[in-house]
Order: structure tokens, then sequence, then C-alpha cells
């Protein structure tokens, strides 16, 4: 059996991204099922996690992968969580759940 390990999906620039990340956890867990996948989304894409956004499709996300919005990110872009998408989750602050994650061992891809 394969060890489980979190890969982390950063999606920094576009909204659009943020969709394009969702396809590529679900190409990613076809693969390895076992692995934990984490998209944090920050910065300018952060209002692709929005309700005013295209919605997502995060019912296809694969099972215990989350979708967590920078609450720095929000701030800046003047995001409440109730402007946010039924599903995402946030992290105070993207720069240190990416780094906590690196330095317990994940994989990290930027979109």
């Amino acid at each position: 059996m394969a060890e489980s390990r979190t890969v982390v999906i950063h999606v920094t620039a576009d909204p659009a991204d943020v969709a394009r990340s969702i396809n590529s956890a679900r190409i990613l867990h076809k693969g390895r099922p076992e692995h934990r996948i984490r998209i944090i989304v920050n910065g300018p894409a952060i209002t692709g996690v929005t309700r005013g956004a295209d919605a997502l499709a995060i019912d296809s996300l694969p099972e215990g992968a989350a979708i967590e919005a920078c609450e720095g990110g929000m701030r800046a872009h003047e995001i409440t969580e109730d402007d946010l998408q039924p599903g995402i989750r946030t992290v105070a602050a993207a720069i240190v759940a990416l780094t906590d994650a690196q330095f317990e061992g994940a994989a990290y891809i930027r979109l």
C-alpha cells in the first residue's frame, strides 16, 4: 500500500485557476488516491472563490480534498466569509499554511 502524503496546490494569480485546480486535484486523486490534497488560494485568484465568481465544482473534489482561502487576501480584496462559495475553508495566512505544509513534507504545486 502506498504511503499517504499531502499535496498542496497553490493558486495565486488567475481566478479561473481555482476551477483548474479542482480538475488537477481530480487527476491527482485518480493516480494517487491515498494523498491528501489542499488547494490554497490567495492573491488576485482569491476572487475566484467568491459567490460572484463562476460556480466551482466543489462537490467534485476528491474525498478529503479542500479549498482554503487566505484570510489576509480576503481582507485585501474586501471579501468576507459570507462572500465565499459554500464549502470553501479559510486559513489565517497562505504563507504560513504553505510553509507549514512544506516543512511537514507536503509536495508543492503552483498553478
